[in-house]
């Protein structure tokens, strides 16, 4: 008699549902920010008296290449993940698990930078608006008023957790890492508060207890807001210093210089990167003459 063939062994569901729920929110911040692109692109159009048609036309395939390209990449990846991974062993998936894995994290690199675009071209208080519409709805109004934590304490911390991740996001949209409470009081939706001060002092004490941000000074007045950790900075400086400079120490001013989200980190923050970066053994920490450190990556 033929001896049966062993049953390849199923991919484990928490493995699909992990690969499936890291490409659904990756489509959806790329549908969002295409959104926010087509509608900015419809209020240049109605805002321009003059011009031809040509213009606008090559205006519009310019902004939509970078998106269309991310897209189809996620086609290529959801493909794979719908038509094949009920098909495939353990072992198969695992062989193709790592280049998916690589392929999603190169996928969000873009998604950030495309985000950066955006950002600069859309306010942050209207990229706040597509996630939150109930900052300019007249029937959230009361949101705007501080609760009572003694008296409506259920209130308060519902109130307290929706706005922190109004400040998270407002910190991220506007790539800041340090932000000053009182600048914030005159910035939208914040001057919005009817006592400005306190509504800001306990949203940012809510996001220094979720260990998302750090105060800065002993008055509270200047916070740290962690919207990306170290770690993930740290990957992207780098790829930026593969790219420019692979073969020569990477200095903290050409950091600066750089158009890179990066280039505004605090000092310390950057010397926290060198020091993960020389961890990871990509690379050794180099101190100058002149006692600044530099980088120097570490070519295999």
């Amino acid at each position: 008699m033929e001896r049966q063939k062993e049953k390849p062994k199923e991919v484990p569901k928490e493995v699909k549902e992990k690969a499936d729920k890291e490409l659904e929110d990756l489509r959806k911040e790329l549908a969002r920010l295409k959104e926010l692109r087509s509608q900015k692109t419809i209020e240049k159009q109605e805002s321009i008296q003059e011009g031809s048609t040509e213009e606008i036309v090559e205006e519009e395939t310019i902004e939509k290449l970078p998106s269309e390209e991310i897209e189809a990449r996620l086609d290529k990846i959801e493909d794979f993940l719908t038509s094949k991974l009920g098909e495939i062993d353990q072992k198969a998936y695992k062989q193709n698990a790592a280049q998916i894995e690589k392929e999603l994290q190169e996928i969000e690199l873009e998604i950030i930078r495309e985000r950066g675009v955006v950002a600069r071209e859309i306010s942050t208080y209207e990229l706040l608006l597509n996630d939150y519409p109930w900052l300019e709805e007249k029937r959230y109004v009361f949101m705007f008023s501080l609760p009572n934590k003694k008296t409506d304490l259920k209130d308060y911390e519902s109130w307290k957790d929706e706005w922190s991740k109004v400040f998270f996001d407002y910190a991220r949209y506007a790539i800041l890492h340090i932000l000053y409470l009182r600048k914030l009081e005159f910035e939208k939706p914040f001057s919005k508060f009817d006592n400005r001060n306190s509504a800001l002092k306990e949203i940012a004490e809510e996001l220094v207890n979720q260990e998302q941000a750090e105060w800065l000074s002993k008055s509270k007045e200047k916070l740290r807001v962690y919207w990306k950790s170290l770690d993930n900075w740290a990957e992207e400086v780098y790829d930026w210093a593969m790219e420019i400079s692979p073969l020569e120490p990477i200095l903290i001013f050409e950091i600066r210089e750089s158009n890179k989200d990066f280039n505004t980190l605090p000092h310390k923050d950057i010397i926290k990167i060198f020091k993960i970066l020389e961890k990871d053994k990509r690379g050794k920490i180099i101190k100058l003459d002149d006692g600044q450190l530099s980088f120097k990556i570490k070519i295999e």
